[in-house]
């Protein structure tokens, strides 16, 4: 369902659903990557450390820290795409920088891929809605 709003220049713009959906689509997955996070810490830092320490002692080497440092940057790291594809996904409810939005989208296909890949379609399909 199309709904024809407002006027840029001669040409009639017209406002679909799908730069709406793609953007609530691409905060659910960042969502659920904020909430991955935390269940990856808190287990990782019950379990991972301890599983981690038997690896690298059969390998050879130990490092004190090591366990805990891998676990806060593989963190990080999926904390920064989560923040990436809320934001994404806000610029895609807005419809304004669509470099923005389609970053969000494929960021969000790292904490879900389904919901991260039709994000990625509906706001490729919906470009020219964006400002």
């Amino acid at each position: 369902m199309e709904q024809p709003t407002e006027k840029l220049g001669d040409t009639a713009a017209t406002r679909t659903w799908m730069p709406m959906v793609g953007g609530i689509l691409s905060i659910i997955s960042g969502s659920l990557g904020f909430i991955a996070i935390a269940f990856f810490l808190t287990f990782g830092s019950i379990f991972g450390a301890a599983i981690a320490r038997d690896v690298l002692l059969s390998l050879g080497f130990w490092h004190m820290g090591l366990p805990m440092t891998i676990i806060g940057i593989i963190a990080i790291i999926l904390l920064c795409i989560s923040a990436v594809a809320i934001i994404g996904g806000i610029y895609a409810i807005q419809r304004r920088g669509w470099g923005m939005a389609l970053a969000g989208a494929i960021c969000s296909i790292f904490p879900s891929q389904v919901l991260g890949i039709l994000a990625i379609v509906f706001i490729t399909i919906s470009r020219k809605e964006f400002e």
